[in-house]
């Protein structure tokens, strides 16, 4: 099991592209019903920082890279929508309640 936090801060004209896309994001993870993964996007009160929480049961086999819309998405996030780079920190779960394993 593997969790990891990406964040970074949105183009503020990419806004609402994101929010768009995240929407039909995690409408194709739904009807794709994938499997050993918890997934969240999040959006801090300043309504630019993004924060993606990606919890991976197997750190060799990521579900999301099977779905086309996850790839046209990461290459908006990351081509387009983005001021920096993701920056990705793994994150050791403490405790939880239904988040994570």
């Amino acid at each position: 099991m593997s969790i990891r936090m990406f964040r970074s801060t949105l183009k503020e004209d990419k806004v609402e592209t994101a929010e768009k896309a995240a929407k039909e994001l995690f409408a194709a993870v739904e009807e794709a019903g994938l499997e050993g993964l918890r997934y969240a996007w999040c959006m801090l009160p300043d309504r630019r920082t993004l924060i993606i929480v990606v919890d991976l049961e197997d750190d060799e086999n990521n579900p999301l890279q099977t779905l086309p819309t996850f790839q046209e998405t990461m290459k908006g996030l990351k081509g387009e929508w983005l001021t920096e780079p993701l920056s990705l920190e793994p994150l050791t779960a403490l405790g939880s309640y239904r988040l994570f394993h």
